[in-house]
C-alpha cells in the first residue's frame, strides 16, 4: 500500500501509516469486496429506478396519445347518433278533390252539421253527416282513411288543430270524427299538412 511521508522535528522522515495499512491482507480483501458489492448494488438499484421511470413515462405517453389501452380500461366509445330524416308530408289537394264523411263523436247536438256546412263552404265534398258509432274522446278530430287515400286524409286533417290520422284498410272512404277538443277549423292561410304515423322515414 502507498504511504505518505512527513518530516518530524528532527528533520527525519517519518512514514505515516494509512488506516487500511493496519489491516492484514485477508481483512483488506474482505473490505475491498464489500465495497465492490455495495457499488454493484447501487448501480443495479439506479438502473432499476431508471428503467421504471422510463417505463412509466413511456406508458403514460402511449395512453395519452391513445396508442395503448391498459387491460381493463374501457376505451371511450363514441355513440353513433341515430340519423333521422323527417318524412315529408303529402302535398295537400284542392278541397274539391276530396270527399269526406263528417261524424259527431261528442254529446254536442248539431256539431257535425255545422262542421259539414263549413267544409262545404271551403270546397269539400261532404257525402254523409251522422253521429259517430262511439265517442271520439278528448281529441280535436280523428280522420280515418284507407291506405290509398292518405293524401285526401291529410288534406282534411290539415283543417283541424292536432287532428289524429288513423289508417284503416277496411274503411271505404275518408271520415272525420269530431271530438270534445274541437273548437273551430283552422284558417286556410294557416294550414300545415300533418305527417301520418308509420310513413317511411317518419321519426
Amino acid at each position: 500500500m502507498a504511504r505518505r511521508a512527513d518530516e518530524g522535528p528532527t528533520g527525519e522522515e517519518h512514514v505515516l501509516p494509512d488506516v487500511e495499512d493496519d489491516l492484514d491482507e485477508e481483512s483488506y480483501q474482505r473490505l475491498t469486496g464489500k465495497r465492490r458489492a455495495r457499488l454493484v448494488r447501487q448501480r443495479i438499484a439506479f438502473a432499476v429506478v431508471v428503467v421504471v421511470v422510463l417505463a412509466v413515462g413511456g406508458g403514460a405517453y402511449l395512453v395519452w396519445s391513445d396508442r395503448w389501452h391498459p387491460r381493463g380500461a374501457a376505451r371511450p366509445s363514441v355513440a353513433a347518433s341515430p340519423t333521422c330524416t323527417p318524412a315529408a308530408a303529402p302535398a295537400l289537394l284542392a278541397p274539391k278533390d276530396v270527399t269526406v264523411d263528417v261524424l259527431n263523436g261528442t254529446s254536442r247536438k248539431g256539431l257535425a252539421g255545422a262542421v259539414a256546412a263549413e267544409l262545404r263552404t271551403r270546397g269539400f265534398v261532404v257525402t254523409r253527416v251522422a253521429n259517430a258509432p262511439q265517442a271520439t274522446g278528448p281529441a280535436t278530430a280523428v280522420v280515418t282513411y284507407p291506405a290509398a287515400s292518405v293524401q285526401q286524409a291529410v288534406t282534411v286533417a290539415a283543417r283541424f288543430p292536432e287532428a289524429q290520422l288513423v289508417q284503416d284498410d277496411a274503411a271505404k272512404g275518408i271520415s272525420v270524427s269530431l271530438g270534445d277538443g274541437y273548437q273551430q277549423l283552422l284558417a286556410e292561410q294557416a294550414l300545415v299538412a300533418p305527417v301520418p304515423t308509420g310513413q317511411p322515414g317518419a321519426c
